[in-house]
């Protein structure tokens, strides 16, 4: 069962393995001698390159100690990876926490692309921003809880800093349309303290890149919406996720789609001002937040 191909199902899965593994404290060999197989399955797993058979995971869940809720979900995922992959152009993952499971491929990324139009993408959001874009959302998009929200926005927090202070540092390029830098959420002053963490981000990582793009420039070959672009060490393919207003985000890795979000993606870095020059638009838009 070994060398299958590497899926987005198995990719999803094995990084939300690695993640439990390492929330428990277990090693890749304490893993691996609990199914009776080497430590380089456990790691082939984990890159999605394997698969395990429903009762390996079942163990793996045991040490792990999984709780009966995430076990349900975990059992779901392995079901899909063992499938036999299908002729598709998109991967849908519609078990809950989705929103967990791109947090693991960004983590396990070396250099993401991110393109989001009329508001700061989620990994370059501030506690306030977070909180306030989170809550224009709360009673409409998913029941309204002020535990939920408070978890919503400490996950974004935890996935930022996961992205940010990775050793190695990744490469992290984002081009962000500049309707995003006058439109508040929440009370006044939050938008200001949002542009304010953008230009510390940028002073304080040089692999960070942000872009400004015109909203209204002409030709705009996105002009419905954000996606991103992952890259990961080789031999994995690229990944791309669209982002999408409600419901499950897609996954793209046919090599023809990641091939037109890498074009589109290009197109839209030379539509936008340069590095040096973005800063200095986010600091003008600064005076009048």
């Amino acid at each position: 069962m070994s060398g299958v191909a590497q899926t987005i199902p198995r990719r999803l899965l094995g990084s939300e393995l690695k993640r439990l593994r390492l929330r428990a404290g277990k090693s890749g060999v304490e893993a691996a001698a609990a199914i009776n197989k080497d430590q380089s399955r456990i790691s082939k797993v984990e890159d999605g390159r394997a698969n395990l058979s429903a009762d390996d995971l079942a163990t793996l869940l045991d040490l792990f100690g999984v709780s009966k809720a995430e076990r349900k979900k975990l059992l779901a995922m392995g079901v899909e990876a063992r499938k036999r992959e299908p002729k598709r152009r998109a991967y849908v993952d519609t078990l809950p926490g989705s929103y967990r499971r791109l947090s693991n491929m960004e983590v396990q990324a070396s250099r993401i692309l991110s393109y989001e139009k009329g508001i700061f993408p989620g990994l370059l959001q501030c506690d306030d921003y977070a909180e306030a874009v989170i809550t224009a959302c709360d009673g409409v998009w998913w029941e309204s809880s002020y535990q939920d929200r408070a978890n919503r926005v400490s996950f974004r927090l935890d996935r930022q800093r996961l992205v940010f202070q990775a050793d190695p540092a990744k490469e992290l390029e984002f081009i962000i349309t500049d309707d995003a830098l006058q439109t508040p959420f929440g009370r006044p002053h939050v938008l200001r303290r949002q542009i304010e963490h953008v230009l510390q981000l940028i002073d304080e990582h040089p692999k960070l890149s942000i872009h400004v793009l015109s909203a209204t420039i002409p030709d705009n070959p996105a002009p419905q919406g954000g996606f991103a672009l992952m890259h990961f060490p080789e031999p994995a393919p690229p990944i791309g996720f669209m982002s999408v207003l409600y419901g499950p985000s897609p996954y793209l890795d046919d090599a023809a789609d990641t091939d037109a979000l890498i074009r589109a993606f290009e197109r839209l870095r030379e539509m936008s001002s340069g590095k040096a020059e973005s800063r200095v638009i986010v600091e003008r838009f600064l005076t009048r937040s």
